[in-house]
């Protein structure tokens, strides 16, 4: 399991100096990646990325949320177009920063909808993704589906919604992206969520339920962390918190990042590591505590 952290837990926005920090600290930390946000293609510098990622020795990861004005899922079809080409432009700067991941709310804009999704909403996704999906794989490129709690999104919800829409597809290319911050609002049980539908999970968030430290607030970490080991999962692992004395700008109104929660952002991403490896290294012990003798348990990346 690699572990990562986001980038907005450094810094807003992604210029050469911003890069430089936000990847040094990450390294210095001790995180085996960052995940680098795309606010806008044209701006996501990934010749900048890629060189202060070499540079660090680590890895990246990316991550997008569309908007009102570029939404796969509207019915719209200019603004449904203009979403298409986002992702499509997302998936090259994804590639050209050395990344092969790119994850975040690709299926519809990230906001308050007003009503639910309207019949024919998911059909339109599915053929949309279905172009992205054979053009990300032909950059080499995995793309992500976000589930994300009601407030944030009428069309992927839940991990069922995200995995229902990769396996109609059918292409290696997509997969489920899962967070618990989302899963902690949404979810009936999160870990029967991971189960289930583990097949489809290739990008994991760490999020806590008020976007602070990891461990002070509802989530229960450790059935998060039980069910990827269980499971076997050895994908990424990001952790992702938001505080307004980092944001700036009107990216902690599109958070709802309001409240200071943590203002040390290196304080923050040290717990935060710590607090990870030890969910994972409790969670291994107690499986193999169960089933000492178990073949899966003997072959599992974790031991």
């Amino acid at each position: 399991m690699q572990l990562g952290i986001h980038a907005l837990v450094w810094v807003t926005d992604w210029t050469e100096d911003t890069i430089c920090y936000a990847i040094g600290k990450t390294a210095e930390t001790g995180y085996d990646l960052i995940e680098a946000v795309i606010f806008d293609p044209r701006d996501a510098r990934p010749a900048a990325t890629a060189k202060a990622i070499a540079a660090a020795g680590i890895g990246v990861v990316t991550g997008m949320a569309l908007n009102p004005a570029a939404d796969i899922s509207s019915a719209d079809p200019a603004v449904a177009k203009a979403g298409e080409q986002f992702i499509s432009d997302a998936i090259l700067a994804t590639r050209d920063m050395g990344s092969n991941l790119l994850g975040g709310v690709t299926h519809s804009a990230m906001h308050r909808y007003g009503q639910a999704a309207a019949a024919g909403t998911i059909d339109r996704v599915i053929e949309t993704y279905a172009r992205l999906a054979v053009r990300a794989e032909a950059a080499g490129i995995r793309l992500g589906i976000e589930a994300v709690n009601r407030y944030e999104s009428n069309v992927v919800n839940t991990v069922d919604d995200a995995a229902r829409i990769v396996r109609t597809v059918g292409s290696p290319a997509l997969f489920a992206h899962i967070d618990s911050y989302h899963m902690n609002i949404e979810e009936h049980d999160a870990a029967d969520a991971i189960a289930r539908n583990i097949d489809t999970i290739g990008h994991a968030h760490a999020g806590e339920s008020n976007r602070g430290y990891l461990g002070s607030g509802s989530v229960n970490f450790p059935d998060y962390f039980r069910a990827l080991v269980r499971a076997s999962y050895n994908g990424t692992v990001v952790f992702e918190a938001f505080s307004p004395a980092v944001l700036k700008g009107g990216v902690a109104d599109a958070l709802a990042a309001w409240t200071t929660h943590w203002s040390d952002s290196e304080d923050l991403a040290t717990k935060g590591l710590r607090f990870m490896r030890g969910q994972i290294d409790a969670a291994t012990t107690s499986l193999i505590a169960r089933h000492p003798l178990s073949r899966r348990e003997v072959n599992s990346p974790f031991v």
